[in-house]
């Protein structure tokens, strides 16, 4: 967000100076010279010759003084924004985005021991991780699609015992979390919709409706020290992969050992995977 405002502002700046540029190089030859005599006020047009000023006067011509006391407005103007240019030109060029975990990997090792969540605080530093306007319109575009009346998914139903914030049954503390993440994107998405893979039915924890209507999906694959879930999500992953659902194209894994959470991760995974896509 603080990247995107920069470059509205300078794109603002320069083009105001274009405007004004254009504007003053029109204008006619000399400035305002305003003079307070006994009898009133008088205001001349003072042209340079050569060495010599001669002045002209346009006391009864309010029309021409307003334009020199516009000359002069957009003389001082240019001046104001060719620093504002500059600056903001530096600040483009020196603007370094903001990653949390560029953060903590340039820290001591004194701290590398330390679990992510010590240092990260998801509510607080949404500010910092905001995401640019054109982001945001992306996201937004999905609104609609986020709430179409569709049939529930009866999907081991009985299992899904935690609640979200906006009243979502789930079934799994991980699962809430990502949902979590996703709402405070504004990101929508719909939980263990029903896909149909070959002769195979899979219920992926996420599916989003990605950029030209595709939809596209994110698992949480929380147990990755069991071996027999392992196995159970490589053949998952093999039947995804035979229907064209893959990494680089359309579907998203999560992964964690015991079911831990890492919501750096998390949030990572969201702002440079799932909104990239949408």
């Amino acid at each position: 967000m603080i990247f995107q405002q920069l470059e509205s502002a300078l794109a603002q700046l320069q083009e105001a100076r274009a405007r004004y540029g254009f504007e003053l190089e029109e204008m006619p030859d000399g400035k305002l010279v305003h003079v307070k005599a006994a009898d009133g006020e008088r205001y001349y047009v003072e042209v340079r010759d050569g060495e010599r000023a001669v002045r002209r006067g346009i006391t009864r011509r309010p029309e021409l003084v307003a334009t020199y006391a516009r000359k002069e407005y957009l003389r001082k103007a240019l001046a104001v924004i060719d620093h504002d240019v500059r600056t903001l030109e530096r600040a483009v060029r020196r603007y370094r985005r903001f990653d949390p975990e560029e953060v903590v990997g340039s820290l001591s090792s004194a701290y590398r021991d330390l679990p992510l969540d010590a240092f990260y605080h998801p509510l607080v530093d949404m500010v910092a991780l905001s995401l640019d306007a054109t982001d945001e319109q992306r996201i937004a575009s999905h609104a609609q699609w986020g709430i179409q009346e569709l049939e529930p998914s009866g999907y081991l139903s009985e299992g899904r015992t935690l609640r979200t914030s906006r009243g979502e049954r789930m079934r799994s503390k991980a699962g809430v979390l990502i949902a979590e993440t996703l709402y405070s994107y504004g990101i929508p998405f719909r939980y263990e919709q029903e896909l149909q893979v070959g002769h195979m039915t899979f219920h992926p924890d996420f599916t989003f409706e990605g950029a030209g209507g595709k939809e596209f999906y994110l698992e949480f694959c929380g147990m990755m020290d069991d071996p027999a879930y392992v196995e159970s999500h490589k053949r998952k992953r093999s039947a995804y992969e035979a229907a064209g659902i893959v990494e680089w194209r359309n579907i998203i894994y999560l992964y964690a050992s015991g079911n831990d959470m890492d919501m750096m991760r998390v949030d990572s995974v969201v702002r440079t995977l799932v909104v990239p896509w949408l």
